[in-house]
């Protein structure tokens, strides 16, 4: 068995808000709070599933893994936003929705559900956009995937089908 953690935005979720009457894919932090505030559970109304985050998830679970969302959050009305997002889009795929004030703050996580679950380090993964963060989780011993990797292999299985 494998954990494997999925972050949200930029990973699970393709982000898209309405930032002063235009389409943005974010705002800037004073913006984000009463953004969050004002939209409360349906901040992430705009915000699209990722075909290639579903499906990847969908073959952890089925491999046996455990899927978890880890994500960082900045006040709690964001917190209602995502967990109403993955409701409606990745009904069933994650056990638990963890969140942490920074993003630097799961590798620890990470590390205490390995502990909790008796996983190696090495068998504990985080699918993420952020490439620094996904380095730092490979010095401390984990895998760390990109989101990016996930959605090219993504495509190279729907071609694959094709023919």
């Amino acid at each position: 068995m494998k954990l494997v953690f999925f972050d949200v935005d930029g990973t699970i979720s393709a982000p898209g808000y309405p930032v002063d009457g235009t389409f943005k894919i974010g705002m800037d932090d004073d913006a984000w709070g009463p953004y969050c505030e004002a939209a409360g559970e349906d901040g992430y109304k705009y915000c699209s599933a990722v075909p290639a985050m579903i499906d990847y998830a969908e073959e952890n679970k089925k491999a046996g893994n455990r899927t978890f969302v880890l994500t960082a959050v900045y006040n709690d009305p964001e917190v209602r936003a995502k967990e109403k997002f993955i409701a409606m889009n990745y009904p069933g795929l994650f056990e638990e929705i963890l969140t942490v004030g920074c993003a630097e703050d799961k590798i620890g996580v990470m590390r205490d559900y390995a502990a909790k679950f008796n996983v190696p380090l090495e068998d504990c993964e985080l699918v993420d956009d952020t490439y620094s963060l996904l380095l730092k989780v490979v010095v401390a011993g984990m895998k760390a995937t990109h989101t990016v990797n996930v959605c090219a292999n993504y495509e190279k299985k729907l071609l694959d089908r094709l023919g």
